[in-house]
């Protein structure tokens, strides 16, 4: 149980880093159902811990190290490697056609892309739709129920925190064996992620006023925009 869960962590954080940080830089003024909040607080703060003195440094690190080509296909690979995630749940959601998409951008980076290392399908502008179960649910008008601050991971609820099993066998990272790999590789996965919104990151954690409801609040309303 205590791996499942873990790896069901790993896998959150991987879709988390992939979203559009664009988002966290708007204002919103909408009801969050925050019942938590004194602990959702107090975990924020342990995660800005975490990201000042653990993840951000080995990021930081590794992006020094590391050549760019070799980060920016990591991350087109492993981009191209979840694409069973986002067409299973676009196809629950009925968006066939996005389904659709999600399967030619999967082919044209295999094909023309050396196995998805370079994301071809972007070059010749073949949308990506991020979904997950967790969206789906809320597409067909599963509430978010209230908010939680997942350890090391950030800003949830309740639905999407449950929604995470799923998540977790829909990617083919679930199904590495023996666990410790499948720690590894992912690990490696959100660390390089990491290593290209480290001024992102930067510029939330440590010049945003209020923090907490900030990251709540920019959290809720991504859902809500990517369960439409």
């Amino acid at each position: 149980m205590k791996k499942i869960i873990f790896c069901l962590f790993l896998c959150l954080s991987v879709l988390s880093f992939g979203q559009d940080f664009e988002d966290f830089e708007q204002e919103f003024s909408f009801e969050v159902y925050d019942p938590l909040r004194g602990y959702n607080e107090v975990m924020t703060s342990f995660n800005l811990g975490f990201y000042k003195y653990a993840a951000r440094p080995v990021s930081k690190a590794y992006g020094y190290v590391t050549p760019d080509f070799i980060r920016y296909g990591v991350r087109n690979f492993t981009n191209n490697i979840f694409m069973p995630l986002r067409f299973i749940n676009n196809a629950l959601q009925f968006k066939f056609k996005e389904a659709g998409t999600e399967l030619k951008r999967f082919g044209v980076n295999v094909v023309f892309g050396f196995f998805g290392f370079i994301d071809a399908a972007s070059k010749t502008n073949i949308p990506k739709y991020p979904a997950d179960f967790g969206t789906t649910l809320a597409h067909w008008g599963v509430g978010s129920g209230f908010h939680l601050v997942l350890p090391f991971l950030g800003p949830s609820n309740l639905r999407d925190t449950l929604s995470l099993p799923v998540n977790w066998y829909s990617s083919p990272t679930g199904y590495i064996d023996p666990f410790l790999l499948s720690v590894g590789v992912n690990s490696y996965i959100i660390m390089n992620d990491m290593s290209f919104e480290l001024d992102t990151f930067d510029e939330i954690y440590f010049n945003t006023p209020n923090l907490y409801p900030f990251l709540r609040d920019a959290y809720e309303k991504r859902r809500i925009e990517m369960s439409k």
